[in-house]
């Protein structure tokens, strides 16, 4: 496939799994541990699409997706989260998340929706990170 994905997920192990099985079928991952970080690598690197994490410490994804959205609107964004947070993730939708995940994540589940949301991706002439 060669898209670069963002992955921005608190919790190391889920991190490492998904890094695992996305790089295995081609993705290119880079990986942030929270919001924050997450959009500090979006102003200097171009991604196809962003796996957002919805609970984490110091910008949870809601917040970065919100950021994200006022500065790079065309990046294909899809959503994390355990069950009990179904609203948040109905949220994340509305704010323009294109797709969501369920933890714990299935694996076939992430191949057929990250093949579908991110392969899709606007052509990346569109936006530039900031200099």
């Amino acid at each position: 496939m060669g898209l670069s994905l963002l992955i921005v997920e608190d919790e190391q192990d889920i991190s490492m799994m998904l890094e695992d099985r996305l790089t295995s079928v081609g993705f290119y991952i880079s990986t942030a541990k929270n919001g924050a970080e997450g959009m500090a690598m979006l102003n200097v690197t171009a991604f196809d699409g962003i796996l957002l994490d919805i609970q984490m410490p110091v910008m949870d994804g809601l917040t970065m997706l919100k950021h994200m959205r006022e500065r790079f609107p065309n990046i294909p964004v899809m959503v994390m989260s355990a069950e009990f947070n179904k609203d948040k993730l109905i949220q994340a939708i509305e704010q323009g998340a294109k797709d969501y995940l369920l933890k714990p994540i299935d694996g076939d589940l992430l191949f057929k929706k990250c093949s579908r949301v991110f392969s899709s991706n606007v052509n990346r002439r569109e936006w530039k990170p900031s200099q």
